[in-house]
């Protein structure tokens, strides 16, 4: 993995990252894929080796993924992308290289929708606009949600549900928070408790019988990392 991880850095860093194109990527499924597309894009050499070694449907998924991530980061000078991957590697903080923690979350993304994803926020944080913990963070709840709930939450425009309708599973991915609403305590001075004379009741039960506690409620609230899902992710689904 550690040589893997070494490669895919080295291409993010590439100038030919701008050749990865739409058709690159679907033909890389296509049974009669020729060796020929890995000599025309050298990159793919790089990461994958000969063709002959990516037979199995497993791994041309792999390889679709892998493309699908980097497809996302076009758009980002080769500056820009050199200066932000050294600038994680040389944060010693983290102990797994940035190369393989790509090829990590790659490979748990259980759809090209989310390999997709995982790109955009990478590019967003090669553009300094997020960082590399906060990319981190986004990433664990899409690895934790099904891909159509997670569109749901993106797509959605509220910011709070109650625990019963949807807030309690959103909770569990990391895009909702539990927060609690200040209740309203009133004292009934006349209370209308009666003890009915069985004993005399202490100074508590008495108080306790006169307490209204009203309006206390748990409501889910979007996270901050879900703001930024949404910020981020709501206007680039295909």
């Amino acid at each position: 993995m550690s040589n893997a991880g070494e490669q895919i850095v080295e291409v993010i860093k590439e100038k030919e990252l701008q050749k990865i194109s739409t058709d690159v990527i679907e033909t890389v499924l296509d049974t009669t894929l020729k060796e020929g597309v890995f000599k025309e894009l050298p990159i793919l050499s790089t990461l994958f080796g000969t063709y002959n070694a990516a037979t199995s449907i497993q791994d041309r998924l792999f390889i679709k993924k892998v493309l699908t991530f980097l497809y996302e980061l076009k758009s980002v000078p080769q500056d820009e992308r050199i200066k932000q991957v050294i600038k994680i590697e040389d944060d010693h903080k983290y102990k797994t290289r940035v190369g393989e923690k790509i090829l990590f979350i790659i490979n748990k993304c259980d759809d090209i929708d989310k390999s997709a994803m995982v790109g955009i926020l990478f590019k967003v944080y090669l553009e300094s606009k997020i960082n590399y913990d906060e990319f981190l963070a986004c990433v664990s709840c899409l690895e934790r949600a099904p891909l159509p709930e997670l569109i749901n939450f993106i797509e959605g425009d509220w910011d709070e549900l109650d625990t019963d309708g949807g807030g309690s599973e959103l909770l569990s991915y990391g895009l909702m928070e539990i927060r609690l609403t200040k209740p309203e305590l009133k004292i009934n001075h006349n209370s209308p408790y009666d003890f009915q004379d069985k004993y005399a009741p202490s100074e508590e039960e008495v108080l306790e019988s006169k307490i209204e506690l009203k309006g206390f409620k748990a409501l889910c609230y979007v996270t901050y990392v879900g703001d930024l899902l949404r910020k981020y992710l709501r206007n680039n689904q295909s």
